[in-house]
């Protein structure tokens, strides 16, 4: 199940009185594409996502979050339905998508994901932002860049960070890689 974002994008656009032109000021693309995403005719990288989503001021977990169910004593989902977020495009995708496995709802502290990197992809560019990250490798290995630090992991390895620090990530195996990674608060 992949959610379009493209109108909430412009709903938090609208809602903070900016226009595209300033978003993608911010964001540091062109207003073009800022159309094309609210429009959901491109798929932004992560990195670029997270940008626009700071430029707006919220975060990406927001921006796919699902009704209020805080109320809820227990969240579960079937892994049939876990929503999936996709980045990129057929042109510029990093290979990576992000299946959800917390509940994202006000009050919520934390946000998990599994992210499945394809052979070679990963995050395009370094992000930070505040809060703390946590994560384990599930399959396949992983090349984790924090600050001017390279950690290879593989399956089983497990890592944490400040978030503060300017962080990416790639998968530079030849298999699929699976990540459980949570972050608190909710940044992405």
């Amino acid at each position: 199940m992949e959610p379009k974002i493209g109108g909430r994008l412009k709903h938090y656009r609208i809602l903070h009185g900016m226009s595209m032109r300033e978003v993608a000021e911010h964001a540091g693309i062109t207003e073009g594409y800022v159309s094309k995403v609210e429009n959901d005719k491109v798929r932004p990288s992560l990195a670029t996502l997270h940008r626009i989503a700071v430029a707006l001021k919220t975060n990406i977990s927001e921006l796919f979050s699902n009704p209020d169910n805080s109320g809820q004593l227990v969240w579960v989902i079937k892994s049939e339905e876990r929503p999936m977020m996709k980045f990129g495009g057929p042109r510029n995708g990093d290979g990576v998508h992000l299946e959800r496995i917390s509940p994202v709802y006000p009050g919520f502290l934390l946000q998990a994901n599994v992210h499945v990197v394809q052979p070679g992809g990963g995050s395009d560019e370094c992000i930070s932002h505040v809060g703390q990250e946590v994560g384990m490798v599930l399959e396949g290995c992983l090349e984790l860049f924090v600050n001017d630090e390279v950690h290879k992991l593989s399956a089983g390895d497990a890592f944490a960070f400040d978030s503060q620090h300017d962080h990416r990530y790639r998968n530079p195996g030849k298999e699929v890689t699976k990540v459980v990674w949570v972050n608190s608060p909710p940044t992405f």
